[in-house]
């Protein structure tokens, strides 16, 4: 049988493009997520479910998009380059010296960067839902060996690899954490121990949160600048006691796998730690934990149980004479800061004002309208409700009958008696309506649109009957927002200082 000159070249090439072909890359990878069943869709169409395995077709182009659905879950996106592998036809050509010829709608003159991948899927959030905050105060970092992981198989070295550089600068660690838990419910905040401001928000809050960057493993390939593959992380998120030094009350740990696709070389372990941060937001059992913690500290906030007799009631006629007769039980106290008001709630000299009007004092002195003053005790503070219960040397005092707040009706009558501005203006009265009843930061309030001013702070809010219902506490201020002020409930300041009467 005769073969002809010119089909061996033909031949050749067939059997070249052959060899070659069998040694393409690989087409083929498989996504998961956890949890799994997401539907994927490819360059917007849907294709299935995960896992799902995928094998690469030049029609879908040379970026391919997926996008991850899975009800009740974040939307997750990832895009796959194919990478084109002609080499080998190219070098069977030369040594074949036959032409170089490449049919590039073959799916085998393509790879793909790995032979899967991994995600994690994160819950939606509640837009509507409560958030919680937990002051930060930075990270730490446990000492790890020279070198972090590998790029290309070279050591990722910790000390000196700008790759490494969040890992050296606690700010920078704490900064990628809380960016992480921006869009849950966790209320992450940066504040510093020592500084007025961050010891306020850490008291408020009742616990700090203080990381700890247990374990860094990456592995990736590329470049300084551009890189793949995945950083290993685990993290031992530390919560700690707002009120006995450095006790930690729980720790909860995550180990998270951040894949990095075609991201900055310098970003992957910022990525990683917001990864961890967003999958520690979903630890079921962590809201509660923080949520058992303060209940803890407010009760404990209470103090022991205060049991006062009953007040007599203030003698008048009729609501002409009502405020004239009442005023006698609301008093001016000051310190040497400022002044504030307070109102006697029993014949034997106890009363209350806003912790924030006494704050540190021991001995706040307080002026009666009657025009004599006492030097008074502090008994008590709940600064968690701005609370403070103070005891005068005397007896035989005019006191407030205790109201009900619960049966305060919207648009019912209230009156404000205080010493606004200044102290000359002791026993001030105003009046308007209640506006509603409001939750500020877990906490109840009254809001009404009654005159308060700076010194009013402490001063009863009275019903119709004269019955103290409320303690005026705060005004929020500014354009468009006058007339909102607050007061704390009766029931609440009886309950938050332990306060009972007995007959």
């Amino acid at each position: 049988m005769l073969v002809r000159h010119h089909l061996i070249p033909l031949c050749l090439l067939l059997l070249s493009g052959c060899a070659g072909l069998s040694k393409s890359g690989q087409t083929t990878t498989v996504i998961t997520t956890e949890p799994p069943n997401a539907i994927v869709h490819v360059n917007g169409a849907e294709r299935g479910t995960t896992p799902f395995t995928y094998t690469y077709d030049p029609a879908d182009g040379n970026k391919v998009l997926f996008d991850l659905e899975l009800a009740g879950y974040d939307k997750t996106s990832i895009s796959i380059k194919p990478k084109r592998n002609n080499a080998v036809l190219f070098m069977d050509a030369m040594l074949l010296q036959i032409p170089y010829i490449v049919d590039r709608r073959s799916p085998k003159m393509y790879s793909l960067p790995r032979p899967d991948y991994k995600l994690q899927l994160f819950k939606e959030v509640d837009k509507d839902a409560e958030r919680v905050m937990v002051p930060v105060t930075g990270a730490d970092v446990a000492t790890f060996d020279k070198s972090i992981g590998t790029l290309n198989g070279k050591p990722i070295l910790t000390a000196t690899d700008q790759i490494a550089q969040d890992l050296k600068e606690p700010d920078l660690l704490a900064a990628a954490m809380i960016a992480g838990l921006r869009e849950t419910w966790v209320d992450a905040r940066s504040v510093r121990k020592g500084n007025t401001k961050g010891d306020e928000t850490i008291l408020k809050a009742k616990l700090y949160l203080r990381p700890k960057v247990q374990v860094v493993a990456a592995t990736l390939t590329g470049s300084r600048k551009v890189c793949n593959g995945t950083v290993d992380l685990e993290v031992d998120w530390q919560f700690f006691s707002s009120l006995r030094k450095d006790s930690l009350l729980f720790s909860k740990t995550t180990r998270t796998v951040y894949l990095a696709m075609d991201a900055n070389s310098r970003d992957v372990v910022d990525q990683a730690l917001r990864q961890a941060a967003r999958w520690l937001s979903e630890d079921p059992t962590l809201k509660e934990l923080i949520g058992t913690n303060m209940a803890n500290v407010i009760l404990a906030n209470k103090g022991d149980e205060m049991r006062l007799k009953t007040p007599l009631p203030i003698p008048f006629e009729g609501r002409k004479d009502m405020l004239a007769a009442l005023v006698k039980a609301v008093v001016t106290i000051t310190t040497d800061k400022g002044h504030g008001s307070g109102f006697m709630i029993s014949n034997d000299g106890y009363l209350v004002t806003n912790a924030h009007v006494v704050e540190d004092e021991s001995s706040p002195k307080v002026k009666f309208e009657q025009g004599f003053t006492l030097d008074a005790q502090v008994v008590k503070l709940n600064k968690d409700i701005d609370l403070a219960l103070l005891k005068v040397p005397a007896t035989d005092l005019p006191a407030l009958k205790i109201g009900k707040d619960s049966e305060l009706m919207l648009g019912e009558e209230l009156f404000a008696i205080g010493t606004p501005l200044d102290a000359k203006l002791g026993q001030s009265v105003s009046r308007g309506v209640l506006s509603g009843k409001r939750e500020i930061e877990g906490r109840t309030f009254l809001q009404t649109d009654v005159t308060i001013n700076p010194g009013n702070s402490g001063g009863p809010f009275l019903d119709e009957t004269g019955a103290v219902v409320g303690m005026a506490t705060m005004k929020i201020s500014g354009k468009g927002l006058e007339g909102l002020g607050f007061g704390v409930p009766i029931s609440v300041i009886l309950e938050m200082l332990n306060i009972t009467f007995t007959p």
